[in-house]
């Protein structure tokens, strides 16, 4: 890509806030304190976006809102948890290829309350989308397996993905949408009936079809996930510390430049990289008592990488998941479109690894893992 297209890129106004509702933009905007004047035009278009999908809103309520609060979703979720760059979008990749199931998709988070009556829209809207994740140069599709954090982000004042719009408010949106940590009574049950009705339009929309879900934020999420779904079933991946260091602060500053919003320090990023890692993890390990054993699995990503036909029968098998040979040639089939990948390469100094090892030390020390050569 020349320069000249690189510039445009990182300078486009398009934002997947654009569904939003305008009620919930102003609030929004007040709980983080506004926008930076940089990114005014990003701004004005979700302003103006908001205002003209209003109607379509409003029509999809009158037409599903009834039929979609009726539905019970009958089968338990499959929901793949684990800290950022973990390899959960590997595994929801791999999946999904699965028919029994559907998932969440980038369509469905960037209209969550009224992508039923655009489906005829879905390519002129996917121009809103960038090509390639930022992170990783993985292909972006609209209808492939998304988080559902970010329609909650659409649908709720606090969301993970206003960590990365309003990087000077996210010890805050964190604090709030990870921990649910300042939310009131009233709030929680907000929240818990926005989530619940997002999975049941999904689920309408697929015909019923077994949700499989992934969403490293819900790694701290155990407890209301289990109110929500008493049933549900859980895959926790994880990932050697060290890369996920590295790729998580990789991350975190690519997607600034196509989601923030306002001005970021890389500095305040690394720190809140470092203290949020341990924030998830020790939530995490304090939640997963709570999942009853036969539903809950657990896998290492390198052995994912190295065998994944292995350690996927190993979840089905250990979850007592149905159709496992039914979807094996799928499975193949993706993974022979994957075999080209290449993971990315980081430049280690020895002061950053101590840095790591220091702070993170209860993970590395737990999983048996050396810093990479």
């Amino acid at each position: 890509m020349n320069k000249k297209l690189e510039q445009k890129e990182k300078e486009t106004i398009q934002h997947p806030l654009f569904g939003i509702k305008f009620r919930n933009w102003l609030k929004i905007l007040e709980e983080n304190h506004g926008i930076d004047t940089k990114y005014f035009a990003r701004g004005t278009f979700i302003t103006l976006a908001s205002i003209f999908t209003g109607p379509i809103r409003y029509f999809f309520k009158l037409k599903y809102d009834q039929k979609i609060n009726k539905l019970k979703i009958k089968k338990p979720p499959v929901i793949i948890i684990g800290h950022w760059r973990s390899g959960t979008s590997y595994l929801h990749e791999l999946l999904s290829q699965d028919p029994q199931f559907c998932y969440v998709s980038l369509w469905h988070t960037m209209l969550p309350d009224s992508f039923l009556v655009l489906d005829r829209t879905k390519d002129f809207l996917s121009n809103f989308l960038p090509n390639k994740r930022p992170m990783d140069e993985i292909r972006v599709e609209a209808d492939g397996p998304y988080e559902e954090e970010a329609a909650l982000a659409v649908l709720f004042p606090y969301s993970f993905f206003h960590c990365l719009h309003f990087p000077r408010n996210a010890e805050q949106q964190y604090l709030k949408s990870i921990h649910f940590h300042g939310l009131n009574p009233e709030e929680m049950e907000h929240w818990k009936r926005i989530y619940l009705k997002f999975m049941k339009t999904v689920t309408f929309a697929n015909n019923r079809k077994r949700l499989l879900l992934k969403n490293p934020a819900n790694t701290t999420r155990i407890k209301t996930l289990l109110e929500i779904f008493p049933d549900a079933h859980f895959i926790h991946i994880y990932r050697n510390p060290y890369k996920v260091y590295f790729s998580t602060i990789k991350m975190r500053n690519k997607v600034l430049s196509k989601l923030a919003l306002q001005n970021a320090s890389k500095k305040d990023i690394e720190d809140q990289v470092i203290r949020n890692y341990i924030r998830v993890m020790e939530s995490f390990f304090e939640q997963k008592k709570l999942i009853p054993k036969q539903r809950f699995v657990e896998i290492k990503y390198e052995e994912l990488v190295s065998d994944p036909i292995k350690e996927v029968k190993k979840i089905y098998s250990h979850l007592k998941l149905p159709g496992f040979k039914n979807a094996l040639p799928q499975i193949k089939k993706y993974l022979d479109r994957q075999k080209d990948y290449k993971t990315n390469v980081y430049k280690i100094e020895e002061k950053t690894l101590k840095h790591i090892y220091d702070n993170w030390k209860f993970t590395i020390d737990l999983w048996k893992y050396k810093p990479p050569k």
